[in-house]
């Protein structure tokens, strides 16, 4: 439940009682009303009744009825009621009821239960008659429960009548009002939900209300201090690229300028005495056929070293070239177990600093996964421009991997892809193709502004 539906829940609550208490009040009053209007009504007939008593003594006339009926008229009463005056020995002697015409019954039947249960409609009202220290009898108003009881249905209907047309305005004031307050709320929610989808560059707007203004502004706040952060981090991982990349240019080129050469020289030397050894002593030519075996296995392993340090047809035939040399290579070492296919756009040749290295490492890395991991039949790369200022890369093969399998636990190649995408400002996603097989999509912006600001840090 959220939260206007408990406000308004607890407002309903809260209405309900005191709707409750308000209705038993009225029923209260109601019949403490009836019972004054009883009083009253049986004081004036007391003191009517006194009065004839003193002009009877007065003017020694005894010859009139006591009590005379016919001087009660005139001081009314309660609608309904009927006043009777009892003598000492408590024989109903006079009695005057007031001429209504009761209503019919306009009242439920629980109501009249309940009425009669809690309150008093049938409630007679005792007053004694004294003159000259002497009792001569006792007025006794009567109540009428049927009209008491009308009386009190009527008065709880306008009571619950204007209240609940009170309550519902008021809830539903509460529910708009609520609703329009805790708007911002809901703006807030899909903010955050869309900064954790990675969209840091959205801020909250300035609400009205005090509370939602600075809720959001630290909000705000926060938001530009975790970009500020990312965008440091990638700038220090952008440029940890580049240096690590200078520094594998530099132990290339120094492996290749000194240790290839000593082992060019080696083989020279080799050739040499092999030549000499054959004319001269050929009991040592197998060994030194050994020793040119041992120097062209260690010039393979110095050139695919070279090659995993830093491929240098990238810097010399340029991305498109070195990716087809790369899939062709992969091609002769799987034999036809796996078919590499690859799909470039012309126009990555001319991709800034340093896409081109990184997007041959990334599609690198893809391939050996999908040798070690994948048992595919076949592989397709595919390297495009998306937007002017946006490339995409895509592999996709048609193996047994699942992409759920490397969301949880990434591997430590995946792992180094998805720094490297981060650190360039892209996005990279994993899918399972319907069909089967492992789809990688990466997206990288085209732009030259992080790597300058990377090269003149």
């Amino acid at each position: 439940m959220n939260l206007q539906a408990q406000l308004l829940a607890r407002i309903l609550l809260i209405a309900v009682i005191c709707l409750s208490t308000s209705a038993w009040y009225v029923l209260y009053q109601t019949n403490q009303q009836s019972i004054l209007e009883a009083e009253q009504t049986a004081k004036r007939i007391e003191r009517q009744t006194r009065q004839q008593l003193l002009d009877m003594f007065q003017r020694y006339d005894f010859s009139s009825p006591f009590p005379d009926v016919n001087l009660w008229q005139g001081i009314g009463g309660v609608p309904g009621s009927c006043t009777q005056f009892l003598s000492r020995t408590q024989s109903r002697q006079r009695s005057l009821c007031n001429d209504v015409i009761e209503p019919e019954k306009k009242y439920p039947s629980w109501f009249a239960s309940f009425y009669m249960q809690f309150f008093t409609p049938d409630q007679e009202v005792r007053k004694t008659v004294n003159f000259n220290a002497i009792k001569y009898g006792t007025i006794l108003v009567s109540l009428n429960t049927h009209i008491e009881t009308a009386r009190a249905w009527s008065n709880l209907r306008a009571v619950i009548g204007v209240m609940t047309v009170t309550i519902l305005a008021l809830c539903t004031l509460v529910f708009f009002t609520i609703g329009r307050m805790l708007k911002p709320a809901h703006h807030i929610v899909k903010g955050l939900e869309r900064m954790r989808e990675g969209e840091l560059s959205l801020r909250l707007p300035a609400f009205d209300i005090v509370e939602w203004k600075r809720t959001s502004e630290a909000i705000n706040a926060l938001v530009s201090s975790q970009e500020a952060t990312l965008a440091e981090n990638q700038r220090l991982a952008l440029k940890l690229m580049n240096a690590q990349e200078e520094e594998h240019r530099y132990i290339s080129r120094e492996l290749h300028d000194e240790f290839g050469q000593c082992l060019a020289g080696i083989n020279a030397v080799t050739t040499s005495i092999a030549q000499t050894a054959k004319k001269e002593c050929p009991a040592l030519l197998d060994e030194v056929n050994s020793i040119s075996h041992i120097t062209a296995h260690m010039m393979t392993a110095l050139r695919n070293l070279l090659t995993r340090l830093r491929p240098a047809d990238v810097d010399d035939l340029g991305l498109s070239s070195s990716l087809q040399q790369l899939i062709r290579s992969w091609n002769k070492r799987s034999g036809d177990q796996t078919l590499y296919q690859i799909h470039i756009d012309n126009r990555v040749d001319n991709l800034p600093e340093p896409l081109p290295v990184n997007l041959y490492r990334i599609v690198q890395e893809c391939l050996t996964n999908i040798a070690k991991h994948a048992r595919a039949s076949k592989a397709d790369i595919k390297l495009t421009y998306a937007k002017a200022d946006e490339i995409t890369l895509i592999i996709r093969d048609d193996g047994i991997a699942e992409a759920d399998s490397f969301t949880n636990t990434m591997g430590i190649g995946l792992l180094g892809i998805h720094e490297r995408v981060t650190a360039l400002g892209g996005q990279f996603t994993l899918h399972t193709e319907q069909t089967g097989g492992l789809v990688v999509a990466i997206r990288l912006p085209v732009s030259n502004t992080p790597f300058e600001n990377s090269n003149n840090d």
